[in-house]
């Protein structure tokens, strides 16, 4: 495979400085903090929307918006920032409005200004993250960044100590304010894009990776979309939910920066936690004392939904293809839509509800833990990785280098030929593709496969996969 585009995609990555990450987080207190009270009556500030007008056709804009997003990103990818400034212009000049005394229909056209601004980004900051933010940026944004911002969007949502609406919206404007100067500095020219694939370029998609991929990004959103809403029947439960996983995002930045630990290895614990969760809400309707528990376990469970943009990194480091992002936010559309229906048949049903969505984490656990390797292995592919420098690097001990220098590379022990083949296993690959892509038959891949098990002392692909992941983690 010709691995030019990748190290050049490589070099293109941008190592973002704290206090940047932290401007662009404002932009999930934006959405999630003043988008949603207009849309969502029973979460508004003071429990009413703060000004009383009609926005009916809030939920077809989203959704033409969406759609808009998923167009711009397939076909313009390099106007993307230059639309992220001039949409972020708009809405901080139309946010001036909701302090000046203006008529109801002004009112209105603000706040669809807001909406269409806001949902349109929504897909942005996902492409942002998978095409420009180095790994460890994206690490420092999904955690440590976007527990900053689920922190205060539990403050505001008057459940500590009151917000109105008059505080409120001059925090919406720092917010949009910080928002903008993030997205002055970041680089805009031709020559920051990222490279995708043509057909010329001879690329073979890793069709079992790229397909358990958008598996996991589908349930993952569509549990980031459950969570809050089940959150949100028990009283203060949506605040409980934030500040959870607020605190975990700050202890999973400790752990990636400290000891080592990506947050990769801690989903299918966070995932389990977030299945208990809704479970537990089952044990409510006897013992109401619990709920808060459960909304804190499901907390848990929506930190894993948070990092669902560094599995679309995942895919950037083997296939750069410009779809990546695109089917992100097309599939989290879809589950938007696919909750709505499943709430709409439950409803009046709380109890099977929260036993379909347990069962849902459960899946989601089961899924992650047989792609986890692939990921991880994927991230530390030497002939890449060696490209970016990670501020996780630092957080290695002198002690940690020498034990991973002593261990023996276990590719070792195969040929030349077993060990591409290894690699290409590793990195999700089918044995068609392997076939295809080393210009053999299929019944040789497997010859090599069969080779590869006994030398390496394992029995399946999940094995190889997880033994060789493991070392690479050990030793970077």
């Amino acid at each position: 495979m010709n691995n030019s585009i990748l190290t050049e995609n490589q070099k293109k990555r941008i190592d973002i400085p704290l206090k940047r990450l932290i401007c662009f987080a404002m932009f999930n207190f934006w959405q999630m903090g003043f988008i949603y009270y207009f849309l969502e009556p029973s979460s508004a500030i003071d429990g009413k929307i703060p000004i009383p007008i009609n926005v009916d056709n809030a939920t077809l804009l989203m959704v033409v918006c969406y759609l808009l997003s998923i167009l711009t990103m397939i076909f313009l990818p390099r106007i993307i920032v230059w639309t992220q400034r001039i949409a972020t212009g708009i809405a901080l000049i139309s946010a001036v409005g909701f302090f000046l005394p203006l008529p109801e229909d002004a009112l209105r056209l603000i706040i669809y200004l807001q909406i269409f601004t806001c949902c349109l980004m929504i897909g942005f900051e996902t492409f942002l993250v998978v095409n420009y933010f180095s790994e460890s940026s994206s690490i420092k944004y999904l955690s440590l960044c976007y527990g900053i911002a689920l922190f205060m969007l539990a403050i505001v949502q008057n459940e500590f100590f009151p917000v109105t609406f008059s505080i409120f919206r001059f925090g919406m404007m720092i917010a949009l304010i910080l928002l903008f100067i993030f997205f002055l500095s970041i680089p805009a020219g031709k020559e920051q894009q990222a490279r995708y694939i043509k057909k010329s370029d001879g690329f073979t998609a890793p069709k079992k990776l790229i397909r358990g991929i958008y598996i996991l990004i589908f349930i993952c959103a569509l549990m980031a979309v459950s969570g809050p809403a089940i959150a949100g029947k028990v009283e203060h439960g949506v605040s409980v939910m934030y500040v959870v996983e607020a605190i975990t995002g700050f202890v999973i930045y400790f752990l990636y920066k400290k000891a080592n630990i990506h947050p990769f290895r801690l989903i299918p614990l966070l995932v389990g936690l977030g299945g208990l969760g809704f479970l537990l809400m089952l044990v409510t309707t006897y013992i109401p004392a619990v709920s808060y528990i459960a909304c804190g376990l499901i907390g848990f469970g929506m930190v894993s939904c948070m990092v669902s943009p560094l599995y679309g990194a995942v895919m950037m480091k083997s296939y750069p293809s410009r779809y990546i992002s695109p089917w992100i936010i097309g599939l989290a559309l879809i589950a938007v839509l696919v909750h709505s229906s499943i709430a709409e048949i439950l409803l009046g049903k709380p109890v099977i509800l929260y036993l379909v969505y347990a069962v849902i984490m459960g899946v989601l656990v089961f899924i992650y833990t047989q792609m986890e390797p692939f990921f991880l292995f994927t991230l530390r592919r030497r002939s890449t990785e060696h490209n970016e420098t990670s501020d996780n690097d630092t957080a290695i001990t002198e002690s940690a280098v020498t034990q991973a220098q002593e261990k023996p590379d276990p590719l070792a022990v195969l040929t030349p030929r077993e060990r591409e083949v290894a690699e290409f296993i590793c990195m999700g690959y089918t044995n068609a593709d392997i076939a295809k892509m080393m210009f053999i038959t299929e019944h040789t891949v497997k010859d090599h496969t069969k080779k590869i098990y006994p030398k390496m002392g394992v029995r399946s692909r999940f094995e190889l996969a997880t033994l060789i992941s493991k070392y690479r983690s050990d030793s970077n």
